[in-house]
């Protein structure tokens, strides 16, 4: 191979790979970055209020802010968790809070750190808190906060209004234990609802107190369901690093035996309407075919001489006979007859004699 052979095979294979270095530097400049937390002055004093911000954040979640010592290792051992602050996220993955700065328990590197209470994302940003003492970064992690949920409950049964799809309204009932030999501070309390297995809605930000080496501590805290709630709702939250969560099933069944009550109602009076129309039908055909009883040819003189003679005895139209008479005396029954065939039958009777009836 020549030199010009093989500076010409150099070139094409810079040719191909420069393209695809070129790609995977593009690939790496749009990927989505995760959530981020951010400040807007990088430093902190003590009692005055701290602007924060996220992006990249779970729309709906709830986010817990708080300032940290020792760079956040040991978690919630590590922050101020009486002044943190709470946000919801916002539809386009974004919120804003402002919460008071405090000294953290453990000394700097200071940080502020998020976390959501849906799936425990996170995140922090560097801080520096005016007058907090430093401590070297590589110091040994102390062991971790521990916080035991000993019980969950969700009372209070339904009451009438629920019955009819009126607020559904229960009290959840937390009990706590801190196995720990240290105090925790008091660490605020996220509870959550939602439908299905999901609790995501906030349901308020209770009140807590300072939870004592090896004790116990019991909240109880109203929760509101919505109105017509129907199907299996939960109810949950977190307290520190420890998750609680509890379901119920709400069913208005007032409003399920009204529907069903509508509905029988319905068919029973389309049935009786219906019946109603069928008696009617055959009314109108039994009418029909009284109307069409031919007459005879002709009649026995006695029966009607005695119409006659009834009809000439009436006081009020003297010398007259009823038409209906003469017609049930015929036919033995008081049907319609047609005018035209009773006008023949008059003619008839008029025109001949009574021998010749004979």
């Amino acid at each position: 191979m020549t030199m010009r052979q093989a500076l010409a095979l150099v070139l094409l294979l810079a040719a191909s790979v420069l393209p695809v270095a070129g790609g995977s530097g593009a690939y790496a400049a749009t990927a989505e970055p995760g959530p981020q937390v951010t400040v807007a002055e990088a430093v902190a004093t003590p009692g005055r209020p701290v602007k924060a911000a996220g992006t990249g954040w779970p729309p709906g979640a709830t986010v817990q802010v708080e300032l940290c010592g020792g760079g956040a290792r040991r978690g919630s051992a590590d922050c101020d968790t009486l002044r943190a602050a709470v946000a919801l996220v916002a539809a386009d993955g974004t919120f804003r809070l402002t919460l008071i700065a405090g000294a953290p328990p453990t000394p700097c590197p200071c940080v502020l750190r998020a976390v959501a209470a849906q799936g425990g994302t996170r995140a922090q940003t560097p801080l520096t808190v005016a007058g907090a003492s430093d401590a070297p970064s590589a110091a040994a992690p102390a062991p971790a906060v521990r916080v035991d949920v000993i019980a969950t409950a969700l009372s209070g049964g339904p009451w009438f209004g629920e019955l009819f799809g009126a607020p559904a309204h229960r009290t959840l009932t937390v009990t706590l234990r801190n196995p720990g030999d240290r105090p925790l501070g008091r660490a605020p309390m996220i509870v959550t609802w939602g439908p299905g297995a999901s609790a995501d809605l906030p349901v308020g930000k209770p009140l807590t107190a300072e939870l004592p080496a090896h004790a116990e501590r019991t909240y109880r805290i109203p929760v509101r369901l919505p109105a017509a709630a129907f199907g299996r709702y939960s109810v949950g939250g977190r307290y520190g690093p420890a998750e609680f969560s509890v379901t119920t099933d709400l069913y208005p069944w007032g409003l399920l035996g009204l529907a069903f009550l509508a509905v029988l109602l319905t068919v029973f009076t389309a049935t009786v309407a219906v019946r109603r129309g069928v008696e009617r039908l055959r009314a109108g055909r039994a009418r029909g075919a009284s109307v069409a009883a031919e007459l005879p040819a002709f009649v026995a003189v006695d029966r009607l001489a005695g119409v006659l003679a009834a009809g000439a005895a009436d006081s009020a139209r003297p010398g007259l006979v009823s038409s209906r008479a003469v017609v049930r005396a015929m036919t033995g029954e008081a049907a319609l007859v047609d005018a035209g065939e009773l006008r023949a039958l008059a003619e008839t009777l008029r025109m001949s004699s009574l021998n010749e009836e004979r």
